[in-house]
Order: structure tokens, then sequence, then C-alpha cells
């Protein structure tokens, strides 16, 4: 046996047969003189120590398990505890199990260790031999073979060309701009999966961390996951994790299990990845294959019965319900997996890990809100790639997308005369990818685009998502009479299928593979033809309220820096809401409102125990929650806003919110390309859009009659709640309440109209334009949206200008609430030390929560 750091064995038994016990250590000597093990039993447990605590924690570090296995050891709850913990243990990290008959007993009628092989031989007991050493000797054989066993598994190391395949990102290995070569480990975020039933509906999510735990109840896993989505990623990853529980996973993949003519061959495969592997001395149960793109397999049904001799399977495939077997029950005894795209908490963690990768020895010493702005920066890259921004969403949020969208555009170095803007390049770089992966030549390249703008835009003219097989056959057609095809057009259509840029589902409709191809597509069409086209864009810009027309204008401006389309943009803005004027948030406007100042939320100062990271994990989290419900469908259709006259507001609303949003994108996108002036113009036109909205919010809120309306509503709903209670409160204090519940609800509204002009127009980029408007303006409410854009972008608190400005006499109480929850916000979510907090504290009358509670105390003594 080869030596390594002793294993652990932890003795489980009953007190009566204590003697057997010390029978069983006596025998164990050779291997505790040799250095292979060490025992621990409860008599080791030195006085004064919690004596459940020291079982616990030497339960959880064992590497073997024997159980003193007698009717005394059947008739002790403590040992049936230790016994489920010692199943619970082999599940999740591949402890050993090892049960020792000692005499006569019903052990074979309990399930979990009659499934186990036992000691001695046969599970014939110690007190059926006529000579107990012997007996005894047979034990030791056998614990001497798993430890042996279990020494190798331990001592395993992987082959070289095996190490770096599993330690390779593969397209982002050379994709950093800080660090020479990305590697799984730097960048690795498990995925959440989403389990679904026998009959193909959803069951739960899980974590992906948490699969190899419980190995006992995930005997045979099948994952699934459309290309890009990280399938041969968590397959590396999981590798590492059995290997960790000491299991031996064996790696496949469609083209090696397809040049196997018997599943055996896996045993010599097995060989070739790891060193110092003797196959033979390796339990079954312990060899696990995992396949990666099963679904590529020939003859699967062929495979899955050769394998089923394996107690444990991975199976990775695109999808989980098209794998056309003859016989689903094939598959029937595996648990099912589908790979969910990342949250926003997940995707902020993985661009945390991108911002942090370098090749410098102690990295960059950043402060914190220079790693925050770094990390901000690219999360809203990354979602306004994705498409978050505007709707559900246009590319996938798996890894592989983020990351390369980050990198691209870091490494994106064309001159400002070019057409297509940064952002547009991270879409064209993704293309250009799949089709040099298809060996498609750069030459042709042009020819394939070609195509593929024509298929985009007669879909579009169809104002359909797919083509029927039929369709599909006319449009051919035309698309060979209209241009020269210097490429055969099966060879085109089956290498951008073989790509996953077109798609042909099972009913024979084909379609885009991803939306955000069919958008890149439609607009780069209606930018290289904008003349022609012009009715057609008009149209798009005027109901900018369907997330289809605001993608194709966003990519548009991504395609062409026609002036046009801008024009066009701005017009339809200054359509929105136009009877009213922007709203200042001043004084005389808001005399109403700030007459029920007191009654709106108290602005605090967060606790110095309360860590931006924790505050940023709050606010993920509920991000996520958002992202899960638009994604479910649970919010209201796009196309509700358009069913009647009484939705027309409604429809207005979310018209004047779209247009913000992409005047806001072409802006972010063209900073560096549009003049100063139009830049000016354009931001000054969005910002006024969302401004006129609040006016008209403010004037429906200041009339007397229909404040009363509402509260009365209020009053009336929380009657009902109240109205079986004990004690419910009186007419008063429900009046009361009602009126509390109003005005910050209202206060909510109008806070959250400023929160998004801001997200929606601010850039690091556009920081000079944003101050010269909003200077020029001077209002309390551009005020309000310049310093939360230097606090978000800039990561720049202006506390001196802040607190002069705020003093002055057009400023509204309402205005200065707005500017102090602005502070607070970034208070909560930045590095800001325990003597900036107390400037903050005394320049702005905040007050903080350690000062609040003083307060509190106080009044109530």
């Amino acid at each position: 046996m080869g030596k390594n750091s002793a294993l652990s064995i932890f003795i489980s038994y009953s007190h009566l047969d204590e003697s057997h016990v010390k029978d069983f250590i006596k025998h164990l000597a050779p291997l505790k003189t040799q250095g292979f093990i060490k025992e621990w039993y409860d008599r080791k447990i030195v006085a004064g120590h919690d004596f459940q605590n020291s079982i616990d924690n030497s339960i959880e570090k064992a590497d073997i398990i024997c159980l003193i296995i007698s009717a005394n050891f059947l008739n002790s709850s403590a040992c049936m505890n230790e016994k489920e913990k010692s199943i619970e243990l082999n599940n999740s990290r591949g402890v050993v199990i090892v049960p020792i008959i000692i005499s006569d007993c019903g052990w074979l009628d309990d399930k979990d260790i009659s499934a186990l092989l036992a000691l001695p031989t046969d599970g014939v007991p110690i007190t059926k031999y006529s000579n107990s050493d012997s007996a005894w000797q047979d034990v030791y054989a056998g614990i001497k073979k798993v430890i042996e066993q279990e020494i190798m598994i331990s001592n395993l190391s992987l082959k070289e060309s095996f190490s770096r395949f599993l330690e390779s990102t593969e397209l982002l290995t050379k994709a950093h701009s800080q660090k020479e070569s990305v590697f799984i480990d730097d960048i690795f975020i498990y995925p959440i999966l989403i389990k679904y039933d026998d009959i193909g509906e959803y069951d739960k999510k899980e974590s992906s961390e948490k699969l190899c735990d419980d190995l006992g109840k995930n005997i045979k896993i099948l994952i699934a996951g459309v290309g890009q989505s990280g399938k041969t990623t968590l397959c590396k990853r999981l590798i590492y994790d059995l290997l960790k529980r000491r299991f031996v996973p064996i790696y496949l993949n469609a083209k090696i299990i397809s040049s196997l003519d018997d599943i055996n061959k896996i045993l010599q495969l097995a060989e070739e990845q790891y060193e110092g592997l003797e196959i033979e001395k390796i339990p079954k149960y312990k060899l696990i294959p995992i396949v990666d793109d099963f679904h590529v397999v020939v003859n699967k049904e062929k495979y899955l019965k050769q394998l089923e001799k394996y107690e444990h399977q991975i199976l990775f495939v695109d999808d989980i319900f098209r794998m056309n077997l003859k016989n689903d029950t094939a598959i029937k005894s595996f648990d099912k997996y589908k790979i969910k795209e990342f949250s926003p908490s997940l995707r902020y963690e993985l661009i945390k890990k991108w911002v942090y990768l370098t090749d410098k020895v102690n990295g960059e010493n950043h402060q914190f809100n220079e790693f925050y702005q770094q990390v901000d920066q690219k999360t809203e890259l990354v979602d306004n790639a994705l498409g978050k921004i505007i709707g559900h969403g246009i590319m996938p949020a798996h890894p592989f997308f983020i990351l390369s969208v980050i990198s691209t555009y870091e490494s994106f170095n064309i001159s400002l005369n070019e057409e297509i803007t940064s952002q547009g390049h991270c879409y064209q770089a993704l293309i250009y990818i799949y089709l040099r992966k298809q060996g498609v030549r750069n030459e042709d390249i042009d020819t394939y685009f070609n195509f593929l703008t024509e298929f985009s835009f007669t879909l579009y003219t169809n104002s359909k998502n797919e083509l029927s097989t039929i369709d599909f056959q006319k449009f051919i057609k035309y698309y060979s009479s209209k241009f020269n095809v210097p490429i055969k057009l099966e060879i085109i259509i089956a290498k951008l299928q073989k790509c996953q840029i077109i798609y042909l589902n099972g009913l024979g409709y084909y379609s885009f593979f991803y939306p955000y191809l069919y958008y890149y597509f439609v607009a780069k069409y209606l930018a290289d033809h904008c003349e022609e086209q012009k009715n057609l864009i008009e149209k798009l810009i005027n109901n900018l309220h369907k997330d289809d027309n605001a993608y194709i204008t966003i990519f548009i401006s991504h395609h062409s820096k026609n002036v046009r389309v801008l024009d066009e943009v701005l017009l339809n803005a200054l359509t929105l809401f136009e009877k009213y004027k922007p709203s200042e948030l001043s004084k005389d406007e808001l005399v109403f409102f700030d007459e029920q100042i007191d009654m709106i939320v108290k602005e605090v100062l967060p606790s110095h125990l309360e860590t931006p990271e924790k505050k940023r994990t709050e606010l993920l989290q509920l991000e996520d929650m958002k992202e899960e419900i638009r994604e479910s469908g649970h919010d209201s259709d796009e196309n509700d806003s358009e069913k009647d006259d009484y939705n027309e507001l409604i429809c207005n609303l979310r018209r004047s919110v779209k247009t913000v949003e992409v005047m806001g994108q072409i802006i972010k996108n063209r900073s560096g390309s549009l003049e100063r002036d139009r830049l000016i113009m354009i931001f000054e036109e969005a910002m006024n859009v969302h401004l006129r909205v609040l006016s008209s919010f403010i004037e429906l809120i200041q009339r007397k009659e229909g404040q009363d309306e509402v509260v009365e509503m209020i009053n009336a709903s929380l009657s009902k709640i109240v109205r079986n209670m004990k004690k419910p409160p009186n007419e008063e204090k429900l009046e009361k309440l009602s009126r509390l519940i109003f005005w910050n609800i209202n206060f909510e509204i109008a806070f959250s109209y400023i929160e998004k002009i801001i997200k929606s127009l601010g850039s690091d980029k556009l920081i000079e334009i944003v101050q010269e408007v909003c200077d020029r303006l001077n209002t309390p409410a551009t005020v309000l949206i310049k310093h939360g854009i230097l606090m978000s972008y800039n990561k720049n608190m202006q506390l001196e200008n802040i607190s002069m400005r705020i003093k002055d006499t057009d400023f509204s109480q309402i205005s200065k609430k707005m500017m102090r929850f602005l502070v607070v916000n970034y208070t909560s979510t930045h590095d800001v030390d325990y003597k900036e907090r107390q400037k903050i504290e005394a320049k702005l009358g905040i007050p903080s929560q350690r000062l609040l509670i003083q307060n509190i105390k106080q009044s109530s003594e």
C-alpha cells in the first residue's frame, strides 16, 4: 500500500459490546503501526469535553465507519442515529461503511445494513467462529482491502492532458485583459438547476453545488442545457467534486462513447485519465461515468443498457424531452434537471470574480468603491446586452454569454468612424465565433450575414417568429433569384443549424435560435435600407411600448449613425405627456405634499455593522424575485394595455418608459460618436419625458377629493383585514393609518421616477453631459438627477454641494427627503467609513441607526 495521511476509522457500537471493540482495535494494530489508520470511539473523549459534540465531530471527519452490529446495537437509539448519520455521509462524500457482525441478530431485516457488504465474510457472526482470532483476521483482511482502495483513490492524480482539459475555459482562456490565462477555478459559479418530475412538470429549484451531496438519492442524473449553457463546465466541476468525495468519475463525450464497441472499455479509459489507477481494485459503486453531449450519441438505448452496471451515472444532454429514444423507460430512473439562466445575484458574483482576476502577485490595490464602480459598470453592460433593461431578455444569461460580452467590450478597439457600436460589436463577435467554429472562412462570412439578414426581414415583414418548411422553401427560392450564392444554400443552412443560429423545431418550423440574433439582423436590414424603409422605421419608433420594436430600434442604433432614427425617437419623445410641463419638484409645486412630510418614512443611515455586500445581497435577492416573476409571466402582458380605451393611460406610461430606455441606450452606446449637442438634446428630452409624467402624477394626487377617495378605499381594505382581530383599531386610528399609507405610496412613486431617470440615462461616459444639462436647468428635480448619477456612476458624493443646495428656498421638503434617501442608498451599498458617515449625519441631518435608537429610548423615558 502506498502511504498517505492516516485514514480515520470511526467505531459505532453499544457499550454492552465494548469487549469486542477492544478485540477489533487490537487486531488493527499492524495497520496503525504503519500509519495507515487511526481509530476513534467514544472512550477517547477527554474528561470535561462535550460528549455529543465530540462524537458528532469525529463521525463527520471519518473516512471509514465501522458499525459493530449486535442485538445491543440494533436496540440502541444512539447507535441507530449514528447509523443514519453514516448513511448520510456515505451519500454525500462516499464515506465507506463496514458492518461487523458480532453475534446473531436481525441485521438482515435492516434495509440499510443489509445493503452493505458485511464482515466477517458472508456476514457470519464473530461469535459463531470456534476461534475468535480467525474471525477477527477475516475482518482485518476485509478492512485492509477497504483501506487499500481508499488510499489508492486518495492518491489518484490526473494525467496531465486530462487535467488541462478539466481546467480549460476554451474560448474564454485568453479573454481577460489582466490575466494571461483564465481557468475554470477562476470564474466558476454553480448554476441553479430546475428539477423535473417524471412527466416533465416543474418540480423545484436546486443548486448544482449540492448535486453530489446526496448520491444515495441522486443515483442517476440527467442534466439538460442549450448550447453554451455551461454543460461541459459543470461536467468538469462535478468531476472534481466527486474526486473530493473519493469517487472515481470517468469522463466521456459523444465522440468517445460512440467509438466504444463495448462499454467495458470505459475502464481502460479511466486508466488513461488517472495516474496510478489499478481499476480492478476499485469497487464498482465508486466508478461514475459522466457522459457529455449524450444527445449526439447514436443508438442511445444500447449504451444506456450497457451503463446500467454502474450504480451512479451522470448524463448531459441538450433537451431531456427530445432525446428520440425508442423506449423512454430507459431514462425513467434518472433524476432530471435543466440548467437555469443566471439570476441577477449569480451574474453579480460572476462579474465580481472576473473583475478580481489578475496575474499580479498582490492584485491591484483598488479602493472598494473603485471596485464597485467596475462591477456596477460591467453589470449594467451585461444587463443591457442580455436585454434585461428593456424586457425579459434577448440573450441567455449563461456565463459564456456574460463573460463574452465583457471580454469583447474590453478588447473592442475600433475607430469611431466605424458604423457599429461597441455593444453591437459584442453581438457581432459572438456570431463570428459561432460561424468560425463551424469552419466558415472569413471571406465567406458576408455571405452568411446576408442570408441571415434577408431571412430575418422575411420573418419581420410576415409578422412571424418562425417559417414553416413550405414558407422557408419559398424564401430560399426568392433568395436564390435575388442574390448570387457562391456557397450551396444546403451547406449554409446546415452550418447555421449546427452552430445554433437557425433552429428547426420538431414541427418543421425554422426560426432564429436566440432572440438577439433575430433583432440584430432585422435591425441590420433596416439600417442598410434606411431611406426606403423610413415609414417602417417611423412605425417602429411610434410604438416603442412593444418590446420587439424597442429592441429593434436599439439594434438599428448599433448598426448605423443615421440621424433619421434619432430624430424620429426625439420627435416621438416630445409628444409624450406633452400637455404637462416637466416637474421641478420645487417648493411652490409641492406645497400640498410638504404639508404631509411628517407622515413620510424617515431616512436613516445604515449601521456600521451593515456592510455594503450585505445590502447589495439583499437588493440582488429582490431583483432575483422580480426577474423570476417576469419570466414566469405573472406580470401583465405588454399587449394588455392596448385592449380598450380604459388602458390608454397605462399604454402611454409604458410607451414613455420604453422610449426613455431606448433613448438612454442610444446615448450610452453612441456616447463617443454622437455630436455633443445631440447628446445634450437627447438626454434632456428623455429626462423631460419622465418629469412630465411625474407632473401628471403630482396633478393627480393634488386634488383633495381624489385624495379622500383613495384614502377611503385603503380604509375599507384595512377594515376587512382587522375585522377579526381581538382588539381592532378604532376608526380614528384606521383613518390615520390609511392616510399614512397613501402619502408614503405617493412618495415612493414620485421618488421612483427620479430613480428611473438616473438608471435609464446615467452613465460614467455621460457625466459632463449630465452636469451641463442639470446645472443649466438647476431645478430641485435636476439637482436630484445630477447627484444621483454622480453617486451611482462616478462613485462621487459631493456632500458640500448637496448640503448647500438643499437649503435654497426652491427646495421642497419632499425634494430634500428624496436627496437624503439617495445619499442613504449610496451609503448602504458603498464603502463609507465612520468619519464620512458622521459628516453626512451632520451636514444633511440624517440620523444614524444609533442616534435613532437613542432618541426612541429618550422619548420613551
